[in-house]
Parts: structure tokens; sequence; C-alpha cells
């Protein structure tokens, strides 16, 4: 498979480092758009940085989210459609929601709001990943309406007082194992609402632990984003249907060894995250750059399917392993702490074997000079 790399895709690819994150901005219940933050717990001072630590009580609501309660619990029927929004920086019309490099699915969770998230609580009831048919990533969805997604609730579920968990994982780093090398690893952006079932029924869904369904070798939390694939294996349990017996549920869709053969999901293993002073500050330009095809191999101890050889990158007509803007630097963390209200500012792509994307693709040569501006996070 041949990937075209042009000029207007790299100066894209800058970009993306200075427009990053996202946070849920408000919500729509019963048809009933509410004011933003309205319904939802309090944000931290900066709401729209991720969570990356998988086994921290920040991946449950967000950077202290299970310590703080929403102002007000707003009302929902049963069987009815919320509408969730995201954004990056606020709600304008001109916020870009997410950057397009922060390709990802995106899950919705119930919890009794009495628990305040802690224990065996958690239930799935809507996912979206990537649709290889079309190309699309649940990102590219909500970028595409204005940081918007329909998620139908439950028409059985008993009434009560609730907390509504919105996620999305962002995969542009997630090559790398967290636990492996803190610099990288898969973003999580979660945010929790309150809200007040009526007119239920008596279903309990089997609930989960947050944190507890993922690790940071989990397939899908995991992945190789810069790799040829067509299929994504969404982390977590499986979606709970209303229904006679469905209240049963299915186990999480977890690995406790995530060692898949296949370049799609294996890490890239190394603690040393200097750059090697090589000089790569010029992009220039291959009109035959070419990425080797991934084989199929099975994943061990998990029940998802291998993934799929595929011609289709969700790269977007991006190569990301060549573009670097300072060839001397270490490699930094450019996501602040979670909670942090600072952010590295200078942004740079790495060509750091630790942080290459994990291909056997030759290295996209350019002739064009790109100088990235200072950016604010990716």
């Amino acid at each position: 498979m041949k990937v075209a790399f042009s000029l207007g895709s790299a100066l894209m690819v800058l970009a993306g480092f200075a427009n990053a994150h996202t946070y849920l901005s408000k919500l729509a219940l019963d048809g009933v758009q509410e004011s933003e933050g309205q319904c939802i717990r309090p944000y931290p001072a900066d709401r729209n940085y991720p969570v990356k630590d998988v086994t921290s009580t920040d991946i449950t609501c967000g950077v202290g989210g299970v310590s703080k309660t929403a102002s007000e619990t707003c009302p929902v029927k049963a069987g009815s459609t919320i509408t969730v929004e995201w954004h990056h920086d606020n709600d304008s019309a001109s916020d870009d929601v997410i950057d397009i490099t922060h390709l990802g699915p995106c899950m919705v969770y119930m919890a009794p709001l009495e628990s305040n998230g802690s224990g065996d609580v958690w239930f799935k009831i809507f996912e979206d990943g990537y649709d290889a048919a079309t190309s699309t990533w649940c990102v590219n969805k909500i970028r595409n309406n204005g940081g918007k997604l329909d998620v139908a609730l439950p028409a059985d579920i008993k009434s009560g007082d609730y907390l509504v968990r919105t996620e999305i994982i962002a995969l542009h780093e997630s090559d790398t194992d967290y636990a492996v090398n803190p610099a990288r690893g898969s973003q999580f952006y979660v945010n929790c609402a309150q809200v007040s079932v009526t007119n239920g029924g008596s279903a309990e869904p089997q609930g989960y632990a947050i944190p507890g369904i993922y690790k940071s070798t989990t397939p899908g939390v995991i992945f190789n984003l810069y790799s040829s694939y067509s299929s994504y294996p969404i982390p977590g349990p499986a979606v709970y249907v209303s229904g006679p017996g469905n209240d049963i549920g299915e186990s999480p869709n977890e690995s406790t060894d995530a060692s898949a053969e296949d370049s799609t999901s294996a890490p890239v293993e190394n603690t040393d995250t200097s750059v090697e002073e090589t000089n790569y500050s010029s992009v220039e330009e291959s009109t035959d750059s070419s990425v080797e095809e991934s084989t199929d191999s099975s994943v061990e101890e998990t029940n998802y399917s291998s993934v799929e050889e595929s011609t289709n990158s969700s790269v977007e007509e991006t190569n990301y392993s060549s573009a670097e803007e300072n060839t001397d630097a270490p490699t930094e963390n450019t996501d602040a702490p979670q909670g942090s209200a600072t952010e590295s500012p200078t942004e740079y792509i790495s060509t750091d074997a630790s942080e290459a994307p994990t291909s056997s693709a030759p290295v996209v040569t350019y002739t064009t000079t790109i100088t990235a501006a200072p950016g604010k996070c990716h």
C-alpha cells in the first residue's frame, strides 16, 4: 500500500500539535438543550486534559471527578436519546472539537449515582470505533457533527439517579505501552454527568469496575494507528442491550496478555526516550513510499480476532514518521500530568525509535523544509 504525503498534509500534522484535547461540554436530554457544564460534574482547572494511567481513579470520571458533584441531576426518560457534545476549548461554533490526529473510539457508560462510580457498577450503553467500509473513526464523526453524538438510553433499566460517563480514547500515541513509556500511551478524555431516569423498568445490568476494565496492554488501549488495519478491538465490556435476560451482561473485552504478534497492537518497548543526534529537520518527498502490510496473527488470551490486513489507513494521508521540529531535544511528554495547569511550550514530531510507529516502512523523504511554530500540546 502506498501512502501519499503532501506538503499540505505535513502542515496539517504540525498544526495538530497546537490543537489537541477535548472535554464534555454539554448535554441535550429528551430534546432539551442544557447549558455548558449543566448536569456535568465540575471540571478541573485544565478541563480538556486527558487521563493516561488506566489504574488511576481519575479514569472513572476525569481528574477529581469522583470527589465532586454536579450542581443538579437532570431528568431524562428511559429509552430516550441523549446528545452528548464535546469541545476542544469552548462551545463556540468555530471550535474544532478535537484535533484530526486524535483518532479513536467513543464510549458511554452508566452507573447508579449512589455508588459514586466505585465498584462493579458500570455498564456500557454505547460504543463506536472504526468503520472499515468508510475508513471512519468515531472521532471523525463527532468532528463532522459539531462535537455531538446521539446515545440511546436503555428502555428497561430501573428508574433512579445515574452517572453517565463519556469517554474518547485518542490513539495517536497508543502504539506504545504507557507503563513502559509514560511519555506516550493512549489518551482518555473522560467526564461524568448526573441524570435522573424516569419511566424505567426493572433491569439492573451487570456492572464492571472503572478502574479495572482496562490494562495498559489491553487490545484497543494499545493499538498501532500507523500500520495497516481493517478493524479495531473496542476495549471494555459488551454494550448492554435491553431485553429479558440481558441484564447478565458479558465479560469485559480485555486481555491479561496483549502479546499480539501483529504490528497493529504490539507495543514499542523502549524506555530510552532520548532522540539520537540525527538531523531530520527537512522533510523530503518520495513518490513511492510504501507501508508494509502486517500479517494476521492471533492475540493470546483475548476474545478478539486478530487485526486483518488492510490497504486502508486511517491516518488520512498522513505519515508521522519523518517530520520533526527539534532534532536534538529529548523526547518530552507533551501531555501534562492530569490536573496540571501547564503544557509543554514546544511541540515536535519525534523520530526516536521508541516513539516511531511500529512499521517497517522506509522513512519518507521530502525536499521541503517545514518549521513548526511552538504549539500547545498534543
